[in-house]
């Protein structure tokens, strides 16, 4: 993990200043510029925070059957305890958490949330039953509500924004990373030591990293970005007249709704549908999908910012593409046959899911790039909370509870393949994105 945020942190800092020249000239009243040792420092602490983040979010999805087996739950329970149970808390608390980083110290606040929600996932191996296990899922969501809007406000002070896609797209790594590690890890912890033990040893050491992170991150804040004195309703009502930032809003939605669905559901498509154990599945979705998609954020958001340079506009006009070409390639995936292998090494259909993942990865680094530009430096973090939690409500939340409904009314007829036709059945939503990420497109000229 360190490696690769070593490499991309250094990639961001290099060959030019990190930050605009009007910092660099900035009068004694103003904190002085970070050095770029120190900017890389920063992104490194973020990097890890948004490995836990996603971990400890996503961790159950390899272990679905065997929670499940456990504590005597369905597929229906299951989808609620790893989407809505989460998305509701994480949706109230984003906002109001984001609004405190803001005006009162953005390090703090995301060690405070690191700290909680790393306490609530180590708890949840403690879990007897379905509503305990529900509990402290709401209180994952509660904590990482306060983590990822800090952290890329804080993305766009320390780095110019001609870097800025480049820099988030350490945000998509960071969660890609933190899949993986609770897949992979999460799959073979619990297969050889239980479920529980896999949630209390991805928990603890997440305390650690937020006493870490609030003793050593400075809040650094550009001129233009000292805390403001507009209510949140106001700041609300002003997002809100940008139309760019309500589409860009929209297709993040809808493009959660299949994103998540599949992060959250995959794992156990290939343990139902291709046979697999926990660490077996852990391992290939690694290989077939938070890899390529750690390789995807990298190269779009390279892309991006030079493609951005030209016309801001590409923020959404890329996404768009990506959508189209996403759809027909994760069909062809989940309705591919089982059997037929490549060179005898993997099933033919993970060629598709490899292309699906990297062609899937565009939108992340282009939302939060886009979303922290079409706003004043005072309200980054509420700008770039009021999007995450929307559309973490409706891709967290009704994408993972979506498939467990489904999973338990297809079963009856299709077995274990119930799964395959629940995910076939939200491949589409892309589409729809498409269209919503066109239309900011269309409203950005004003923006220019």
């Amino acid at each position: 993990m360190s490696v690769a945020s070593d490499t991309g942190a250094a990639a961001i800092a290099a060959d030019q200043p990190l930050l605009p020249d009007a910092v660099a000239d900035a009068d004694p009243d103003n904190p002085a510029p970070p050095t770029r040792a120190y900017t890389r420092y920063v992104l490194l602490l973020i990097f890890l925070v948004t490995v836990f983040n996603t971990c400890d979010r996503t961790i159950l999805s390899v272990m679905v059957d065997d929670i499940r087996l456990d504590l005597a739950l369905s597929d229906r329970q299951m989808g609620f305890v790893m989407g809505l149970a989460f998305a509701v808390t994480y949706f109230l608390a984003g906002i109001p958490l984001a609004r405190l980083a803001d005006a009162w110290s953005r390090p703090k606040v995301v060690s405070l949330a690191l700290f909680s929600w790393s306490l609530m996932t180590a708890l949840g191996g403690l879990a007897q039953n379905f509503t305990q296990l529900a509990l402290t899922r709401l209180g994952v969501g509660l904590g990482e509500a306060g983590a990822s809007p800090p952290n890329q406000a804080m993305i766009a002070e320390y780095v110019a924004p001609e870097r800025r896609a480049r820099a988030m797209s350490l945000l998509t790594v960071g969660a890609i990373a933190g899949l993986a590690v609770g897949t992979v890890y999460g799959g073979w912890a619990s297969a050889q030591w239980g479920w529980r033990f896999a949630l209390i040893s991805v928990g603890l050491p997440g305390v650690l990293l937020a006493l870490l992170f609030v003793l050593t991150v400075r809040d650094y804040r550009q001129r233009d970005t000292e805390p403001g004195g507009d209510s949140l309703w106001r700041q609300l009502r002003q997002l809100a007249a940008i139309r760019p930032f309500v589409y860009l809003t929209l297709a993040t939605c809808l493009i959660s709704i299949p994103s998540m669905g599949r992060a959250l559901w995959e794992p156990t498509f290939l343990r139902r549908v291709y046979g697999m154990g926990a660490a077996e599945a852990g391992g290939w979705y690694f290989v077939t999908s938070a890899l390529p998609t750690v390789v995807g954020a990298l190269l779009f958001g390279y892309l991006l910012d030079r493609l951005a340079q030209r016309d801001q506009r590409w923020y959404v006009w890329l996404p768009a593409l990506s959508c189209l070409l996403l759809v027909p390639l994760t069909v062809g995936f989940y309705l591919y046959p089982v059997a037929p292998m490549l060179f005898g090494i993997m099933p033919q259909a993970f060629v598709l899911s490899i292309a699906a993942s990297l062609v899937g990865a565009c939108w992340s680094p282009a939302a939060m790039s886009l979303a922290v530009q079409l706003v004043p430096g005072h309200s980054r973090s509420v700008a770039a909370a009021t999007w995450s939690m929307i559309a973490s409500l409706v891709g967290t939340g009704l994408g993972p509870l979506l498939i467990g409904d489904l999973n338990a009314r297809l079963a009856p007829v299709h077995g274990d393949e119930a799964v395959r036709y629940s995910l076939l059945v939200i491949s589409a939503a892309p589409l729809l994105a498409a269209l919503a990420y066109w239309q900011a497109g269309r409203q950005m000229s004003a923006y220019q």
